[in-house]
């Protein structure tokens, strides 16, 4: 499988007070605004935007392959789009996956409350948005620190 290769040029997320803003925000909506004290309606509206948005993603990459290749791909032949069946099978099966995920999520996130609450800890969302922060903050200097690896190794002999 081809790898997308990374962006020749750093975008604005990229930068370190981006990341630091996202992984704040990241805590914020943690402690803030849990999805168990939402309404049903909302947090299913949520979980099916959220399957319908990455089924409809998937489907436009499997019929239009073409959008996703780079400018600077090194790719010589074009990628066969898929057929209608197999893009609705892409399709629903990529969208019941992330809305399954999304619920899932959501059960953690209550278990992980109620087992903090049932530990005694004191504001349990509170310790919840701060670690959702930090693993924010760290998966961003994990990625950072891959690309660097990645740029330091140069391209690779094959091309690839």
């Amino acid at each position: 499988m081809d790898e997308m290769p990374a962006p020749s040029h750093p975008t604005a997320l990229d930068s370190w007070p981006a990341q630091v803003a996202v992984a704040v925000a990241t805590g914020v909506v943690t402690t803030r605004w849990p999805m168990e004290r939402w309404s049903r309606t909302a947090r299913w509206t949520l979980h099916g935007g959220l399957g319908v948005l990455a089924g409809a993603a998937a489907g436009l990459a499997a019929r239009r392959p073409d959008l996703l290749t780079p400018e600077d791909s090194t790719r010589e032949e074009p990628r066969t789009p898929l057929g209608p069946a197999a893009t609705a099978g892409v399709v629903v099966g990529l969208g019941a996956l992330v809305t399954g995920l999304s619920r899932g999520s959501e059960a953690a996130d209550s278990w992980a409350e109620r087992t903090l609450a049932g530990r005694g800890v004191r504001r349990p969302r509170v310790w919840m948005g701060v670690a959702a922060a930090g693993l924010s903050l760290a998966m961003s200097v994990a990625e950072r620190r891959d690309e660097d690896a990645s740029r330091a190794e140069g391209p690779h002999p094959t091309g690839s």
